[in-house]
């Protein structure tokens, strides 16, 4: 019987999409996770997918830099019986080398991409991150020795595929693309924190949307206000009320001194569990998840997951560009977005066609069966 190993990063692992992916390997066979932290710890954790939950167990484990690769190797030996596992899942940097000291011949490494510095230079050096730059070359020779030590590439979205393809053309025949689940650690929020959320929503009909304006850099410049000025225009000039998850009333207050928002959006805080935002989504009439980087888009893929109409940006059309406008999503430009959501949220016909679209969509490129039929095929 085949037995799985993922390593990842703490960042890695516990993202969206990998949580994801981790139940979609879950289906397969038995799965154990390595975590590289800063201390040793065990942990058994439920991870919910549209696959369903699994208890899985996951080994944090001390390896802060990738030149401590062999020693954080040898600390894995010591927990488990790495013969066992045939094939090892990993993420980019420290987790690739780590599996080289832990390899044997009989074993297979399958590389996660999504965050090959160089094919997001564009976007960086748009949003004023110029060191990006000097880190072109170093970025794109780092992913082919990656590549070249693994046995496939997974690629998870277009944009990352498609540089990869071209930048590595001698690996093309191990470079694949999948796009993957929305996974995450089920888990209770309090009740305090749940109830005065569920009192905000109670019973409304609303826009939803997510942005983080507690960050700074180019981030917060070109990503985090723009939303927001999208979802206070959107509260100002349509008749419906607006939620902006992610951020506190402090951080508007910090990034916006001199804008009072309308009573009709709600701000409504940040570190919510994953309960709290299941129900954000239940009631939201639309979701507004715009993107800026061409990278994989956990909040895109959240919105779809939950299966509700959802307007996004063009960029959209080279992460994913399976996903076509309408009946999928509304692909709308910053330019346009608020606009034409005020003509969505009066349409009730094309939100039920987009509601269907987003769960069709999520079913047909990004389930946990997709991605484990996927991996099966790839063996």
């Amino acid at each position: 019987m085949m037995k799985f190993l993922y390593i990842g990063c703490n960042s890695d692992v516990f993202s969206r999409h990998e949580l994801g992916f981790i139940v979609a390997l879950s289906s397969i066979t038995d799965v154990d996770v390595i975590v590289l932290g800063s201390k040793f710890i065990v942990n058994k954790l439920r991870i919910a997918s549209d696959g369903g939950d699994h208890l899985l167990t996951f080994y944090e484990v001390p390896c802060e830099k990738f030149t401590r690769s062999h020693r954080c190797a040898k600390i894995i030996k010591e927990a488990l019986q790495v013969e066992d596992y045939d094939t090892a899942f990993a993420t980019p940097r420290s987790p690739i080398f780590v599996t080289r000291f832990l390899q044997n011949p009989s074993q297979r490494t399958i590389l996660r991409l999504w965050s090959i510095r160089a094919a997001k230079l564009r976007d960086n050096v748009r949003f004023g991150s110029y060191e990006d730059i000097f880190l072109f070359m170093p970025s794109t020779f780092a992913n082919s020795f990656y590549i070249f030590i693994s046995k496939y590439a997974i690629a998870v979205d277009h944009a990352t595929y498609m540089f990869a393809m071209k930048a590595y053309p001698l690996f093309a025949s191990r470079i694949a693309k999948l796009y993957p689940p929305y996974g995450l650690v089920v888990e209770k929020s309090e009740d305090g924190l749940k109830q005065q959320v569920l009192e905000v929503i109670e019973a409304k009909d609303y826009v939803l949307g997510f942005t983080v304006l507690g960050k700074v850099g180019p981030y917060l410049k070109f990503e985090a206000k723009p939303h927001a000025i999208v979802l206070y225009l959107l509260a100002k000039k349509a008749n419906f009320d607006v939620v902006l998850a992610g951020s506190t009333y402090e951080d508007w207050k910090r990034v916006f001194p001199h804008i009072k928002p309308p009573r009709n959006l709600h701000i409504i805080g940040r570190g919510f569990g994953d309960d709290i935002i299941a129900e954000l989504y239940k009631k939201a009439r639309l979701v507004v998840a715009p993107i800026t980087n061409r990278s994989v888009s956990n909040r895109l893929l959240e919105a779809l997951f939950y299966a509700k109409p959802i307007i996004t940006t063009d960029i959209v059309k080279y992460i994913h560009p399976e996903l076509v406008h309408e009946p999928y999503l509304y692909i709308s430009t910053w330019d346009n977005i608020v606009e034409d959501a005020v003509k969505l949220l009066r349409d009730d016909d094309t939100l039920k066609t987009l509601e269907k679209g987003a769960r069709r969509a999520y079913n047909t490129f990004f389930s946990t069966k997709h991605n484990a039929e996927f991996v099966k095929r790839i063996f």
